[in-house]
């Protein structure tokens, strides 16, 4: 009779300790989709901002002097956008064009291009 308690009594252990394995590979499951939920937030976030100074850089093309203001433009999404424009150098006929974009979570994505300026004023991309 004590050998038959014996064995109910390991019976319950082994499947005490297979269900604290199976709760263990559970949580590194739901740890693992939590991981990837957050990955392709930030990559969406990242994808925006990309957008958002690709559309400032046009902007700035188009000659938007109002959106250049030194807090930068509120945009959807908690963004903001920067446009700064400098020249390079005394004498050249070339200025650097930067978008900067804030990210809502305090990051930033700058965009830099060169753009030439011809004799009338104009500039060429």
């Amino acid at each position: 009779m004590s050998g038959r308690r014996l064995r109910r009594g390991l019976v319950l252990l082994e499947v005490m300790v297979a269900l604290v394995i199976l709760a263990l590979c559970g949580v590194g499951a739901l740890e693992l989709a939590h991981q990837s939920h957050v990955l392709v937030a930030d990559a969406r976030e990242w994808a925006d901002a990309v957008a958002y100074a690709e559309d400032g850089m046009e902007v700035a093309k188009l000659g938007g002097d109002a959106k250049w203001a030194a807090g930068g433009e509120a945009l959807p999404g908690g963004f903001r956008r920067r446009i700064v424009r400098r020249s390079l150098a005394t004498g050249l006929s070339r200025e650097e064009v930067i978008v900067t974009v804030f990210l809502p979570e305090g990051g930033q994505f700058d965009l830099h291009r060169l753009a030439r300026i011809a004799d009338d004023g104009s500039e060429q991309w």
